[in-house]
């Protein structure tokens, strides 16, 4: 691979960003995408590891994996059924979750770096 290709950041963050949509299709769950990209996400941004494989493996493959979208309109859905507890309980799981995850993904990371 040319050095050129290398140091692109476009080029980087494309890469990981399609292997992070084939996941995101392969899994077609949302709620379970988004706890591993957030898993993911603490997993390689704890890593001691170039910025440039960051830049592949965070923005690229864990901001393509991950579905924002797709859960507020998932979350819009419930709301139109008005199913409120159902959207207040998704809400605020996915997020504490996802935190959590991320939180367990980095401190994983820490371990291996160790």
């Amino acid at each position: 691979m040319s050095r050129g290709i290398i140091n692109n950041s476009f080029s980087l963050i494309s890469l990981g960003a399609i292997l992070g949509a084939l996941l995101r299709w392969q899994i077609n769950e949302i709620f379970l995408v988004n706890l591993i990209g957030c898993f993911l996400l603490g997993f390689f941004n704890s890593l001691n590891i170039l910025k440039r494989y960051k830049l592949t493996l965070c923005v690229g493959l864990c901001g393509s994996m991950t579905t924002f979208s797709g859960w507020s309109f998932h979350l819009y859905k419930l709301l139109n059924k008005g199913l409120y507890k159902l959207f207040l309980i998704n809400s605020i799981s996915i997020v504490l979750m996802g935190v959590l995850a991320i939180g367990l993904g980095s401190v994983f990371a820490k371990k291996l770096n160790a």
